[in-house]
This record gives C-alpha cells, sequence and structure tokens, in this order.
C-alpha cells in the first residue's frame, strides 16, 4: 500500500512538531520570551493537539499495516507512535490529575497558625497568587459547591499535618534545613534564631516558582516543625505543594541519626 509510508511519515513529522511546540513553550517561558498565560495556555495546547493528531495517524498505521502484511514506512510510523505518546503522556496525566484535585494552590501543616513567609514577601511582589494564606478563601468545587480552602486541604490531603519529634529543636532546625538542601531547594532565609526557614521551588518546565517556609519551635520536650508551600501563579496546583511536602518529610526522616 503506497498510503502507508506516506501515513508514517505525517506521524513522525507531527511527532517532532509537537515535541518542538511542547519545548519552546516550556523553556520559552522559563527563559522569559513570553509569559506563562501565553506559553502554557496558547502555545502549548498545540503540543497536544498536534500530538493527538501524529499519534491517531500513527495508530491507522499500525492497523492499516497489519491489516495488509505490509510493513512499509516502519521507522518513520514506530517513531511517530511511540513519540507522540510520550509527548502526551505526561501533560494528559496532569490533566486528568487537575481534574482530580481540589482547585488549592496553598497547603501547610498547621492550618490553623501557619507558617509566615518574611524573606520571601520581596520576592512574591507581583505574584498571582498573594502571600497570605488561603486556609479560610472560599473555593468553588466543579459541581458548584464552595468550601474553604483549609476543608479542602484536610479533605484531600489530610495526613499532611504537623511534625512532632522529640529532640532538641536546634537539632531539628538542622536537620530541617539539611533536608531543603537535599531536596534541591533554593534557600532564601536560613534563621536559627527563629526556627525560620525560607526556600523556592522552580520547576524546569515551564519555570513555576512555589515558595516554601519551615518552622521549627520548641514543644514539651522535644520540637515541632510545620511547613508551609505555596504557588506563586494559577488556581489549582495539581497536589505538586502536597506532594511536595510529603518528600519533604520523608527526606527530613532520612536525616535522623
Amino acid at each position: 500500500m503506497r498510503i502507508l509510508p506516506v501515513m508514517a511519515k505525517i506521524s513522525c513529522a507531527g511527532f517532532l512538531i509537537s515535541l518542538v511546540v511542547g519545548l519552546a513553550a516550556g523553556f520559552g517561558t522559563r527563559i522569559g520570551l513570553w509569559n506563562f498565560k501565553f506559553g502554557l495556555l496558547t502555545l502549548f495546547p498545540w503540543c497536544l493537539y498536534i500530538g493527538i493528531a501524529a499519534f491517531l495517524v500513527g495508530l491507522a498505521w499500525v492497523i492499516s499495516a497489519l491489516i495488509s502484511n505490509n510493513g512499509a514506512g516502519t521507522r518513520y510510523g514506530l517513531i511517530g507512535l511511540i513519540g507522540s505518546a510520550i509527548v502526551l503522556v505526561l501533560p494528559l496525566y496532569d490533566i486528568y490529575v487537575a481534574k482530580t484535585s481540589p482547585p488549592i494552590h496553598d497547603i501547610s501543616t498547621d492550618i490553623e497558625h501557619p507558617p509566615q513567609f518574611e524573606a520571601l514577601l520581596q520576592l512574591r511582589k507581583g505574584a498571582m497568587n498573594g502571600p497570605d494564606y488561603d486556609g479560610p478563601v472560599m473555593v468553588t468545587m466543579p459541581d458548584g459547591k464552595k468550601y474553604t480552602t483549609s476543608y479542602l486541604q484536610r479533605k484531600y490531603y489530610g495526613d499532611i499535618h504537623t511534625i512532632a519529634i522529640l529532640t532538641p529543636p536546634e537539632k531539628l532546625f538542622n536537620r530541617a534545613l539539611e533536608a531543603a538542601k537535599d531536596m534541591g531547594w533554593t534557600i532564601v532565609a536560613d534563621a536559627p534564631d527563629e526556627g525560620r526557614i525560607e526556600a523556592t521551588d522552580t520547576s524546569l518546565f515551564f519555570g513555576f516558582t512555589d515558595d516554601i517556609v519551615i518552622r521549627v519551635k520548641p514543644s514539651g520536650m522535644g520540637a515541632k516543625l510545620d511547613i508551609r508551600s505555596k504557588s506563586r501563579v494559577g488556581v489549582s496546583d495539581v497536589g505538586k505543594n502536597a506532594a511536595r511536602i510529603r518528600e519533604f518529610v520523608k527526606t527530613l526522616a532520612s536525616t535522623a541519626g
């Protein structure tokens, strides 16, 4: 079938174009060629549209090749099919997570008295999301019902809570600082006298920056640690801040001993 090589090359070309558009959208935003609204909401969707088209053409090539028992264009066809699937899997997974996650972007282990940003206030100037804790802010879910951010955090991320350890506050602070560095965060403030650590975490793709503040305080015969993570942009963090705090808790545990 003469059409097979053509289909294979179209799928391969579509995959390559999709990849280039996706990389341009992400890294162009990161280095400041355009703002995130253009990169994420205008340019990046074309990566998905073209990727889906490339995948469908590649799938049609596979079906046609199997029916006709003809492997013409195999190299291009497989590159197009597999490559476009790889390009699509992470964005589509993020879309799925966004649909199933609460539209919040401020997570704290202490929702009654959350740690506050201080050193990061200057860096957060002009951010889409302000520095104040969003706990009492009402959020509308897809079904139209409204809940506070703190309520949604308790419902969806109930495992996130204050960490209490039978260890001196100074030792816990040092462990927390070591864990923050192991996480690859950029340390903005390190104030042991106040028991406060502030840091930022920037994504490789699109360069989205989330801010973190850690608070260590004496508690009984030991110490307690609270951590808060908040996105600078976006309505939903797709669960990233909660995941970051969970990962930090695991990293903190590994610094013991």
